[in-house]
């Protein structure tokens, strides 16, 4: 009985808590129905009306379509090329014995050990110096090599757990490098490449520093954060639009993150129980 208590006053617990942390977002959802004045005064209370009046004028005053292809634009880009390029570096450099290999792992990945306002100035310096500044190109350069420190990292623990046993007799079988990383190797890191899929998915979607960075004012490259965010100023703050704005913004997101969480579980999983 006092097991029975104790798990459900856990449970309310846990309930509460969860209320607390998504009561931002319950508040972004409810106000995105009012007016400015409405939202100032009682921001606390429920819409009078739930007309998706601003909704649609948010859509035609932003251009949402053109923002939604561009941010698609970035996002798939830069997971594909995070997809071609991380495995073969990382599986390289996890069957790669010797020094020059430590060396080259810990300089593919120590973009991630740093933050990323300490190097940022040089990073927009550099992509100026080579005429990509206000470039959709710019943008997904930038995304690509940002991301594939993470990628690598995770790629390259999970590879050193599949058993080399596996290569060995395929090589004796007289199979080529290239057939036994397509063929056995690639297939074995389905879980972690999953994982790296939603990861960087959700990072590059939900990206607006970059896109500041790289693309800045041009509005004909800019992704929905990015958009969303120039509406704010010192002499200006449009948060009817900004509110309608973020929440369409976010549906994409998460739904997305639903439906993909129980693979970013289980890739992790997967290779902290292997070996």
């Amino acid at each position: 009985m006092k097991k029975v208590k104790k798990v459900n006053i856990l449970a309310i617990l846990v309930f509460l808590c969860s209320i607390f942390w998504l009561m931002p977002l319950i508040l972004i959802f409810l106000n995105s129905f009012k007016p400015y004045n409405d939202m100032m005064q009682h921001f606390l209370a429920l819409p009078k009306s739930w007309s998706l009046a601003m909704y649609i004028e948010t859509w035609e005053k932003f251009n949402f379509p053109m923002l939604i292809g561009n941010t698609l634009l970035y996002t798939v880009v830069t997971v594909l090329a995070i997809m071609l390029m991380a495995p073969m570096a990382a599986y390289k450099l996890a069957r790669t014995k010797g020094k020059a290999s430590g060396i080259c792992f810990i300089l593919l990945i120590m973009p991630m050990m740093v933050p990323f306002q300490s190097y940022m100035i040089s990073l927009t310096r550099v992509v100026a110096k080579v005429n990509l500044t206000g470039t959709k190109m710019g943008q997904i350069l930038v995304s690509i090599g940002l991301c594939m420190p993470l990628a690598v990292y995770m790629i390259h623990g999970f590879v050193k757990n599949v058993p080399i046993e596996l290569e060995e007799c395929a090589r004796i079988d007289g199979a080529s490098s290239i057939r036994i990383y397509f063929s056995i190797v690639l297939p074995l890191l389905k879980p972690i490449l999953t994982t790296v899929v939603v990861l960087d998915t959700l990072a590059t979607w939900n990206d607006i520093i970059t896109n500041q960075l790289i693309v800045g004012g041009n509005a004909r490259a800019m992704n929905i954060q990015n958009a969303l965010y120039m509406q704010f100023s010192a002499q200006t703050s449009d948060w009817e639009h900004a509110l309608p704005g973020i929440v369409m913004s976010m549906i994409p997101s998460l739904i997305f993150f639903i439906v993909m969480q129980k693979h970013i579980v289980g890739g992790v999983t997967a290779g902290a129980v292997k070996g």
